[in-house]
């Protein structure tokens, strides 16, 4: 294996933050795997700490694969925004890398999903 080869391995996460009135949005793009399920997870508190709409919108919409590691961190975010009574709501839209192990978990049954970040923000 080459440096390069290595370079391109690596995981990548791109966290975006933002406020949509008084609820913080978390956009997240890239990939959910076990080097990077710790800054979602850490995303989230952060947007947790600064929501005051009562809960708090997790973006997952662009990204582009999600693994246990991921997984196990939407749990912990969801439980951790429960704890602070902001429940957390999460766009997935029609994407297939985190509708796929959601459902073959069953997560989707325990976790507030969305299409879009706008009805999300609405419901």
């Amino acid at each position: 294996m080459t440096e390069g080869d290595d370079a391109s391995t690596v995981s990548r996460l791109e966290i975006a933050h933002r406020m949509a009135g008084e609820v913080a949005v978390v956009a997240v793009s890239g990939k959910v795997d076990h080097a990077t399920a710790h800054q979602l997870l850490q995303a989230v508190r952060t947007a947790l700490d600064h929501t005051r709409g009562g809960f708090c919108v997790l973006d997952l919409t662009t990204v582009q694969f999600l693994g246990g590691h991921g997984l196990s961190a939407l749990l912990k975010a969801a439980r951790a925004a429960e704890d602070r009574r902001h429940p957390l709501r999460i766009a997935v839209d029609h994407n297939q890398p985190v509708i796929r192990p959601l459902e073959v978990t069953g997560l989707e049954e325990f976790l507030a999903l969305y299409h879009s970040v706008e009805e999300a923000l609405q419901a």
